[in-house]
């Protein structure tokens, strides 16, 4: 069975009204977390439609999945979340038959955004502990979430059209 996705996930409240605006589906998980699911393609239209300029600085480490790692995404989190300094992770997974990868950066109250390398290690700074018998990740519900839906998918027509 795979697993495949990429998402931003916020902890606490967020604003309906934003995630309309940003044709955002949220996706209540357990531990008052909400995850949005988004793609490279997703916010590479975004970062060039609003003229947001640059790029998360992750380090040196190697980023095994097409990861989105446009500033952008800190535009959304502070809009999602109603704070303009957000504190978010942004997550994903590609697995297939127990074999694959997973990656994830957080940012804690608008500080810098870097990598953690495990999504467990993200939900650890989320606030998120383990459940008795299971890890952060299944505590919160991800592996119920399986995949990216199809209306991300119009993204990469979208950022063809812009040329990006």
């Amino acid at each position: 069975m795979s697993h495949s996705i990429s998402a931003l996930i916020l902890p606490g409240p967020y604003n309906a009204d934003a995630a309309d605006k940003w044709d955002l589906v949220p996706v209540p998980l357990r531990g008052d977390l909400t995850l949005f699911h988004i793609t490279h393609y997703y916010t590479a239209y975004w970062q060039a439609s609003l003229g947001v300029t640059g790029y998360f600085n992750l380090g040196p480490q190697a980023r095994p999945l097409l990861f989105p790692t446009e500033n952008v995404v800190a535009v959304l989190a502070a809009e999602l979340s109603a704070r303009p300094e957000p504190t978010f992770a942004v997550v994903a997974t590609d697995y297939f038959g127990g074999a694959g990868d997973q990656y994830a950066a957080v940012s804690v109250d608008g500080g810098p955004i870097h990598s953690v390398r495990l999504i467990n290690d993200a939900l650890r700074v989320l606030g998120i502990r383990p459940a008795k018998g299971l890890d952060e990740f299944d505590t919160v519900g991800l592996g119920s979430h399986r995949s990216t839906p199809d209306y991300m998918d119009r993204y990469g027509d979208l950022c063809d059209d812009l040329g990006v």
